[in-house]
């Protein structure tokens, strides 16, 4: 994903109701952006960080198409961009799933995104994978953007309580009981994590789950991405350290 038009740049004032942050722009200019990030975002929300932004110009009837033009992109947290705007992750990785970037999804030729599952199709999945000649099951592919960095280079979610994550993994185990494929794909949005974990410490009923779900035959697929100022990228496969692996 390449940013169009490019980013611009400012510093964090501050984050607040989740939805908001303050920002100052190279040229002085105070402006307020939309936060698609609703998490606590741990670690990357602190004030003085350098920020990038995106704006929405103007219609051609002198308004904007939404109540803020500008968005919270790209945070710097130490030497490292952090992707913060959670609608990044699923057009990356569905882009990368169209190229066939994913080994074990590459023989899949149908992606389709934000389709409707479950009971009375209230649900929907990120990508729904299909091969047209109908020689594999569907594949099923939830996306969680991880953007907190815990000890020893982990990148850990979620950094907060998260009930409707844990919905998540139990639908993906429904999937696979039903004979499809369900894969959870943890989007780690910083360069300076080498492998993927549950963070017990804050959800321990989402890590629990996290187990139970893989423990059912949910494919666990961490991946890292390369993030710069010009775009988002999915770059790396990530090992997970789950409970068996540390046992």
């Amino acid at each position: 994903m390449t940013f169009d038009p490019p980013l611009q740049r400012g510093v964090l004032l501050r984050r607040y109701k989740r939805f908001l942050a303050d920002v100052r722009l190279d040229d002085g200019t105070e402006v307020t952006a939309h936060c698609t990030n609703t998490g606590r975002m741990t670690g990357c929300s602190e004030p003085g960080s350098e920020v990038m932004l995106s704006y929405t110009p103007l219609s051609a009837d002198g308004r904007t198409p939404r109540k803020l033009p500008f968005t919270l992109r790209l945070i710097r947290a130490g030497r490292t961009w952090v992707s913060v705007d959670t609608s990044i992750p699923n057009r990356v990785v569905a882009d990368a799933l169209r190229r066939r970037r994913i080994p074990e999804l590459a023989e899949y030729d149908t992606v389709r995104t934000e389709v409707r599952f479950g009971v009375d199709l209230r649900s929907r999945i990120d990508v729904l994978l299909s091969d047209s000649s109908a020689a594999l099951p569907d594949c099923y592919v939830e996306v969680k953007n991880v953007t907190l960095r815990g000890p020893g280079r982990a990148a850990l979610f979620p950094d907060a309580v998260s009930e409707r994550g844990l919905k998540h993994l139990r639908e993906l185990s429904h999937v696979v009981a039903e004979g499809y494929r369900g894969v959870l794909l943890p989007f780690v949005a910083r360069a300076d994590c080498d492998h993927f974990d549950a963070a017990a410490d804050i959800d321990p009923a989402w890590a629990a789950g996290l187990t139970e779900a893989a423990a059912a035959g949910v494919e666990i697929m961490p991946w890292r991405a390369r993030i710069g100022r010009r775009g988002v990228h999915l770059a790396t496969a990530l090992p997970w350290v789950g409970a068996a692996a540390r046992s």
